[in-house]
């Protein structure tokens, strides 16, 4: 007996892109557009854990918005939000260098600050309007070496659906 073809990782991420695009419409705010993500990137990549963290007015700084995993209190709280800096650990990093950082070994890299529990590795994506940060999506995993070049393009597209969401709903904003 054959059963149907298993469900290709790249149909999956498609069909979650794709939900994810259509709550990114309903959102009315950034926290809302940013609470999206973090659910859709949990369903659709298997993450113990995500984050989103929004640039602060300052320019300078990183505060956490919306959580999936261990810090999420209830639905639309999170436990010890936390602040960094562009250029500390590994989060400030991808802000500053406006790049993926992917770190398979958290222990060896001493740009790691610790949260709320240790991970063994993480994966930091910012969410770019061209040249400026809007923010960065960021994950961590209990397994060494767990995110793959699929992670990483799957979070690179949600973090582009999301700064489109953001700078629309700036657009709105500055419009009333």
């Amino acid at each position: 007996m054959t059963g149907s073809p298993p469900i290709q990782p790249d149909a999956v991420a498609e069909a979650t892109l794709l939900h994810l695009l259509g709550l990114l419409r309903k959102a009315q705010s950034p926290r809302e557009a940013a609470w999206a993500v973090t659910s859709q990137a949990i369903a659709a990549l298997g993450l113990e854990d995500c984050v989103v963290y929004l640039s602060n007015p300052d320019g300078l700084t990183l505060t956490q918005v919306a959580v999936f995993g261990p810090k999420l209190k209830a639905v639309g709280m999170i436990e010890n939000s936390i602040t960094l800096r562009f250029g500390h650990g590994i989060v400030g990093h991808a802000a500053e260098q406006k790049t993926v950082i992917r770190v398979d070994d958290t222990r060896l890299d001493p740009r790691y600050v610790l949260d709320d529990n240790h991970r063994l590795s993480e994966i930091a994506v910012p969410v770019l309007d061209e040249n400026r940060v809007l923010g960065v999506l960021d994950s961590e995993h209990s397994d060494a070496g767990f995110y793959t070049e699929h992670h990483e393009q799957v979070l690179r597209q949600m973090a582009e659906l999301l700064a489109a969401r953001l700078i629309q709903i700036r657009s709105l904003t500055d419009r009333h």
